[in-house]
Formats: structure tokens, C-alpha cells, sequence
């Protein structure tokens, strides 16, 4: 689920165990994916699958970076590691750590580390640098940053990634090449679901107090339930009057108002100037890190009640943003659908679903990106822009993986809904 995590800090430190990290592929390969909670039927892995197999022979560095947009990544990427025959390491939200004891201690022997998505963490990218230049193991990053549940659709990387591998690869020298390698993870479903994506936005609808349109064209009524669902929760927070309605104008331009509604909102209480208000991203990414630091520090518990209805009105923000574009509309099929449906429930309820019925993975893995080379030959890696470049190229890898994988799908989740 799309949310953020603010309780106070605590770095978890991997402490990697080569049998725990064995018996953790096997439980997850076994017992993880087919569970109800995943319902992963097989994984078909494609692309350049070998060059990675030999760059594991030679002992060179791995960084791992795949997209991140269902609630099974980790488990397809923990998979893709057994299948590849890769033993890894992970950069993860402190959050999971702190759900209990025993999950924090088995995770941290499975090779995972914490990350405070929010902050300067440099804890946890010491950990990382210290990972990659050790080479012992691979090292898995997600840097989109969250789950965003949309399966064809890379959301912009956060740098994050980028910087600790240049670092990591200058630390090292060129002759200890660093091969970032994009990962690109696509869910489809195998079987008709339809009738249950429908009766799951019905029942989205009457909780919000509309009603389905059987007989209407589906994408037509999930947009119109989707917008009353977003009227609805900003007229809760004050960001729109009861005579406001936001059936009319183009999606997206609704969308991006709403958005700036509460942004603008959030930085008159929090008296913060924005550089370039056009730039919504950014400007949540410094709200988000200015409601964290106010909630993580003892010294200002005083304001921890109000920063925290500001928080769920930052991740308000957030999830809506998440919508902007035509996803749907645009290629309108059943897994796309069935995402954006999940998606709402998610942003509605607080809580996620398992999936609604049994799908296959199937990962691309990209061309391995050889940094020692890269900083040769690349006109941009001399420049400040070197991490910006390497971001866009991992990106760019990713997006181009799932578009191999969606020209090649005809399983029942890439026909029209």
C-alpha cells in the first residue's frame, strides 16, 4: 500500500546468513508465491538473464533495480534471484522492520537492511556502499520508493540508486566494474475476472454512496466512481465546498488541481515556500520531509497531533498524483483495470486485498549497465548531471522491459476488459 512510515527511526543493519538467505528462496519459491496472499501461478524470466549468470562467474558487483508497482515484487525478485542463481541483498522500509522481533531478525539474516525513505538516511547508504564494494553479495534496490499499481508504467526513479552505485563504482575503480542491472516485473492475469472486478467496484461505489452502472460502459463508471471518491475525501478535509462538484474537465487537470489544493494548503500551515509550483512531485517529496522530521522528533511532540492530520493529508496528495495520467483509458485492459480498481479500494479502505485470482510473472531482465564503462564513454558522467543520467538510463531499461513483456502477453490479462 502507498503510505509512509513515521515512527521513530531505528537503522536495522543486514547481517546476512548464507543459509538463511538459501532457506528464504526456498520458503518463498515454494510456500511465498503461491500463497493466497500472492497467488503466483509460474515466473518466466526473459531478456539478458545470461549475461547476468556470467557476470556472477567473474565476482563482479550487481546492483539490482526493479520496478516496483504490486505488493509481490519482492517475492518475484527473491525468485529471479534463486532462479538466477544470485544470493542478494535489500534495501527496505524501516517500517517492515518494526512489525515484530522475530520478522525484523529474520529479514536482517535474509540480507535486508533499513532505509528511512523520508531523510538523509546515511546509515543506511553506508550499508549499501558497504555491500556493493564487499561484491559477497548482489544488492536489490526498488527506487521508485513505493508501490504505485501500475503494472505497465514505470513511475520516475528516485536517485537514490543511482548515486550509491557511481559511488560505489568510483570508490572501487575501473578495474572493479559495478553492473547496475534494470529489472522489469510484470503480473498478468490468467483467468477471466471480470465479473469480480466489477462486484469489487460496485462495492467501492456504495461504500462511497454511489451506485455502479451495470449497463454503462465500465471504464466510463470506474472514472466516474473515482471521482466522486476524491470529491468526497476533499470535501472531508476542507479542500472542497459542498457545492464544488469535479464531474466536469479533463481527468488529469482534476486531478493535478487537487492535488495543488492540498499541497498550497499544506505549505501555508507549515509556512513552506515552493521553488517551482508547477514541479507537484517535489513539492510533496518536502512536505512529506518536513511532516517526518516534525513527527520523529521527541523535542516537538507538542506538534505531533496536528503533523499528524497533515500527514494523512500529504499522503492524500500523493495517492492522487498517483493517478494522473490515462492509464486506463488508454489501453484498457484487464489487468490494467483490475490494478486501478485494487488501487482505489487501497486509497479507500487502508488496507490491500490478496489479488483476485491467480497470474503469472514474468520478468525482463535488462542489459546489464557496466559503470566503469558508463563513466568512460557517457558525456554526462563528468558532469553534475551523472546521477540524473544513470537514474533516466535505469529507468529507461525498466520501461522498455515491460514494454517487451505487454507486445508479447496474450495471456487473458492483456485482452480488453
Amino acid at each position: 500500500m502507498l503510505d509512509f512510515c513515521d515512527a521513530p527511526y531505528q537503522f536495522f543493519p543486514a547481517r546476512p546468513s548464507v543459509f538463511m538467505m538459501g532457506l528464504c528462496q526456498l520458503v518463498n519459491s515454494r510456500w511465498g508465491m503461491p500463497g493466497r496472499n500472492h497467488r503466483i501461478r509460474k515466473l518466466e524470466i526473459t531478456g539478458a538473464a545470461e549475461a547476468v549468470r556470467e557476470i556472477e562467474a567473474r565476482g563482479e558487483r550487481i546492483l539490482f533495480t526493479p520496478n516496483h508497482s504490486t505488493h509481490s515484487d519482492p517475492q518475484i525478485i527473491t525468485e529471479v534471484h534463486r532462479q538466477l542463481g544470485v544470493t542478494s541483498c535489500y534495501m527496505a522500509a524501516y517500517d517492515v522492520f518494526l512489525r515484530s522481533k522475530l520478522n525484523a531478525w529474520v529479514m536482517q539474516r535474509a540480507g535486508a537492511f533499513s532505509v528511512d525513505r523520508e531523510g538523509s538516511d546515511r546509515k543506511s547508504m553506508a550499508e549499501a556502499v558497504k555491500v556493493i564494494k564487499a561484491g559477497r553479495f548482489a544488492l536489490t534496490i526498488f527506487p521508485e520508493g513505493n508501490v504505485y499499481l501500475q503494472n505497465d508504467r514505470v513511475t520516475p526513479f528516485l536517485e537514490g540508486a543511482a548515486f550509491l552505485a557511481l559511488k560505489a563504482q568510483k570508490e572501487l575503480g575501473d578495474s572493479r566494474p559495478v553492473n547496475v542491472v534494470p529489472v522489469a516485473i510484470k503480473l498478468s492475469h490468467i483467468v477471466d475476472v471480470r465479473a469480480e472486478v466489477k462486484k469489487k467496484l460496485a462495492l467501492l461505489a456504495e461504500s462511497s454512496g454511489e451506485q455502479f452502472d451495470e449497463n454503462s460502459d465500465p471504464v466510463a463508471e470506474l472514472l466516474r466512481i473515482g471521482r466522486h471518491i476524491l470529491a468526497k475525501n476533499l470535501r472531508q478535509r476542507g479542500y472542497l465546498s459542498p457545492d464544488e462538484d469535479l464531474s466536469e474537465g479533463h481527468l488529469t487537470e482534476v486531478l493535478r488541481d487537487s492535488v495543488d489544493r492540498i499541497a498550497s494548503g499544506l505549505e501555508t500551515k507549515m509556512s513552506l515556500t515552493p521553488k517551482d509550483p508547477e514541479d507537484l512531485t517535489d513539492r510533496l517529496r518536502k512536505i512529506r520531509a518536513a511532516i517526518h522530521q516534525i513527527r520523529t522528533d521527541p523535542d516537538k511532540e507538542v506538534e505531533h497531533r496536528v503533523a499528524t492530520s497533515w500527514a494523512d493529508e500529504a499522503i492524500l496528495a500523493v495517492r492522487i498524483l498517483g493517478y494522473g495520467n490515462p492509464y486506463v483509458a488508454l489501453n484498457p485492459t484487464l489487468d490494467r483495470f483490475a490494478e486501478t480498481v485494487e488501487k482505489l479500494s487501497e486509497d479507500l479502505h487502508g488496507r490491500w486485498d490478496p489479488p483476485f485470482s491467480p497470474r503469472d510473472a514474468i520478468v525482463h531482465v535488462g542489459d546489464p549497465i557496466n559503470l566503469a564503462k558508463w563513466l568512460e564513454e557517457s558525456a554526462a558522467a563528468k558532469s553534475r548531471q551523472a546521477v540524473s543520467e544513470l537514474s533516466r538510463a535505469m529507468e529507461a531499461g525498466v520501461q522498455s522491459g515491460l514494454d517487451a513483456i505487454s507486445a508479447t502477453n496474450t495471456r487473458e490479462g492483456a485482452k480488453p476488459f
